[in-house]
Order: C-alpha cells, then sequence, then structure tokens
C-alpha cells in the first residue's frame, strides 16, 4: 500500500486493507498502530505502511509509550507487553501485584505522571457477568493495582483535561464513566459522565452492541468518542455537548489518535465487520 486514497472532502484512507486496527498512535513521525486480527503494529510513515512488529496469539489492540518504550496491551494473550527502542520485547506483565490474570486488556492512558491506566475488559457479551476493570501500571512498572471494577465491558479511557477524572467507556452500557483521580493514582467512586443516546441520535443501522470503544482527549481540547457499530466519531466539548461527528465507511469504529504537534489530523481506525475473519479494516486520516 502506497500513499493515501482520497474521499470527497476532509477523509483519506492511510491503510486499506488493515486486519481489525486500533490505537493509533503518533510517534517520532510516524503513525503506529495495531491490527488485532493479525497480532501486528504497523508503522506508516506518509507513504506506506509495514510491520513494525508481530508476536502470534497476541490479539494487539493498544499501545502507549511507556518510560521510553512501547506498552502494548496484547487482548487474546490477556499480557501487556513492553518493547524497547528496536522493537525487542523487555517485559512481559500477565497479573497484577496481587496474582490475578488480566482478562482482556484493551486500552491504555497516561496517568499524567509516568504511569499508565489500562482496561482489562471482561467478556464480551451483553449476557456474560460484569467483568470488566481499570488497572494501574506505576511509573517504575514494578506494581499494578485493579482500581475500578464490575464495569460492563470497559474499553477506551482518558484522563480530563485538568486531570483530575478517568473518563473510561463502558462500552455494553453505551455510555462514558468517570472517576475521580486521587494522588496515588487510586480512583473514587464513578458517575455517569455521558450516555451515547443522550449525545447523538441512533443511527439507521447501528448495530446492537453498539457502544463507546476507544475514548481520547484531543489537542484542541474536546473529546473523541469512537462509536463502534454506528461509523462514527462523536466529538463532545467540556459541557459534555456535541461539537461534531467524523463519519467513516467502517461501521465498527473502533479508536482515534491525533498527528503531529500543531497539526489538526484525527486518525480514525475501524472495521467492516467484526464478527467474521479475516475482519477487513480501514485506517483513515481526517482533516478539517
Amino acid at each position: 500500500m502506497t500513499g493515501t486514497a482520497a474521499f470527497a472532502g476532509p477523509l483519506t484512507i492511510v491503510d486499506p486493507t488493515a486486519s481489525y486496527p486500533e490505537g493509533p498512535l503518533w510517534q517520532e513521525g510516524k503513525l503506529l498502530y495495531v491490527e488485532y486480527a493479525a497480532s501486528n503494529i504497523k508503522a506508516w510513515d506518509g507513504k506506506q505502511a509495514v510491520v513494525y512488529w508481530h508476536k502470534d496469539g497476541c490479539g494487539a489492540n493498544g499501545l502507549i509509550p511507556f518510560n521510553g518504550h512501547l506498552l502494548i496491551a496484547c487482548y487474546d494473550d490477556n499480557t501487556l507487553v513492553e518493547l524497547d527502542r528496536d522493537g525487542r520485547e523487555v517485559r512481559v506483565h500477565r497479573t497484577d501485584s496481587t496474582g490475578k490474570p488480566f482478562q482482556g486488556p484493551n486500552d491504555v492512558t497516561s496517568d499524567g505522571h509516568g504511569g499508565i491506566y489500562f482496561t482489562a475488559s471482561g467478556v464480551y457479551d451483553l449476557k456474560a457477568p460484569v467483568a470488566g476493570a481499570v488497572l494501574h501500571l506505576s511509573a517504575d512498572g514494578r506494581s499494578i493495582l485493579e482500581v475500578a471494577n464490575t464495569i460492563h465491558y470497559s474499553n477506551g479511557l482518558t484522563l480530563t483535561h485538568d486531570g483530575k477524572h478517568l473518563l473510561v467507556a463502558e462500552m455494553l452500557a453505551g455510555r462514558i464513566l468517570s472517576f475521580p483521580v486521587a494522588a496515588d493514582g487510586t480512583l473514587g467512586p464513578r458517575t455517569v459522565w455521558a450516555r451515547l443516546r443522550d449525545l447523538a441520535p441512533p443511527t439507521a443501522n447501528e448495530d446492537a452492541y453498539n457502544g463507546p470503544d476507544g475514548v481520547k482527549l484531543g489537542p484542541d481540547g474536546n473529546y473523541y468518542i469512537a462509536q463502534n457499530g454506528s461509523g462514527r466519531v462523536l466529538v463532545v466539548d467540556e459541557d459534555r455537548r456535541l461539537v461534531r461527528s467524523i463519519d467513516v465507511p467502517t461501521p465498527f469504529v473502533t479508536n482515534v489518535g491525533f498527528g503531529a504537534p500543531g497539526t489538526a489530523s484525527v486518525f480514525v481506525t475501524g472495521a467492516f465487520d467484526q464478527w467474521k475473519a479475516p475482519y477487513p479494516g480501514v485506517v483513515y486520516r481526517w482533516d478539517p
């Protein structure tokens, strides 16, 4: 794949043949993103996308910088994998500090102090027991503590603009939760920050599992919510008002990321089908 293909308007295609892409991250002049269905990380330099890393059985779902390294959430393998700058595996986390295994590590965000919050989603089933959790990885990498649980499929997450609350997508409940953040990284009692049905009316062909997937705070101060099952990203301001909707052809929108500092580009990942292999997907760039 070379270059980008254009739609009418501000949307272009970065990778037209991605295998259920997720977790776009701009780093050192390149766009990195995972391919969940292929257990890859790909790197796009503005002209072509190549496989940067692969691990059989990982089911890569999210990635984030961590202490000069790269941390990957392996959903299928129930691990967090840490890579050095050369793409070599240097550490694998399989349990929290009490010895409890992860159940579906999904997405990751900074705690603002060198540590990481990540979700362990539980089971993607409306009828399954509610087992989603949020965990905190300390800045030194030595401690992993569960800081929230009983979330109906915890997914994307981000700190609020003031750093005082953590927003967490409760995907199978169709809403965003808010947790106050304590000085030690623990979380206080949850409240409902927003319900997707209150932010925007449903689409005509909305999937039964429609809900918030990736959630990111943008450089413009707005919150970007990937609405999986509705083919759009909802852009919401601090007062929880809908600013705009970024519509894409893939109904199962998985996540969003942002371009180089000083640019307004938004990268959107999505899939045409999330129920049947090979889970074809696309990485888009949206420029206002």
